[in-house]
């Protein structure tokens, strides 16, 4: 449905990042690392399909404003995902976050959906309340597709739910 209109929104809002401005490149900088498990609803061609459940971890580093993580998911048609990228994390207000993520990542389809290809990026857009200074819970809406380098690209969305917790 959204197609790639979220990693157009990942792209914007890191190019312009007021805390880091992009004539200050991607410096390095410490971050809280944290992991993060989803729970989604699987949407192909406006449908619920199935289950997903993710696992996400993110370092304990910067890059200006977008922190680098690692992410694998399997579906409950045991279609695999396993990739690497960045979240941006904007605070809206105190205890609300807008994230955005782009991960470029492999697809094992097994039983699951055919999209096309082996190689699919990631994109999404979450809303994220902190609960403390540990856990987080969030909603979130991502889509996945080959972004058009596969000839056949119907593309996959998810509906998460997510509890993250920062790692000491």
């Amino acid at each position: 449905m959204w197609g790639g209109i979220y990693a157009v929104l990942f792209s914007v809002v890191t190019i312009t990042s007021t805390e880091n401005p992009l004539r200050n490149g991607f410096p390095f900088d410490s971050s809280k690392p944290f992991e993060k498990i989803t729970f989604s609803k699987v949407e192909f061609q406006d449908k619920i399909v199935g289950d997903e459940l993710q696992y996400s971890y993110y370092l304990d580093r910067k890059y200006g404003p977008i922190q680098p993580g690692y992410s694998m998911s399997i579906t409950d048609e045991s279609g695999l995902w396993l990739g690497s990228g960045f979240i941006r994390k904007i605070n809206l207000i105190e205890n609300i976050y807008i994230n955005f993520d782009f991960f470029p990542g492999l697809y094992i389809q097994n039983d699951e959906e055919n999209l096309g290809g082996w190689l699919m990026f990631r994109s999404g857009i979450e809303l994220e309340f902190k609960l403390n200074n540990l856990w987080n819970i969030s909603v979130a809406y991502d889509h996945r597709s080959s972004g058009d380098i596969w000839e056949y690209n119907p593309g996959l969305e998810t509906i998460k739910f997510s509890i993250s917790r920062y790692i000491n």
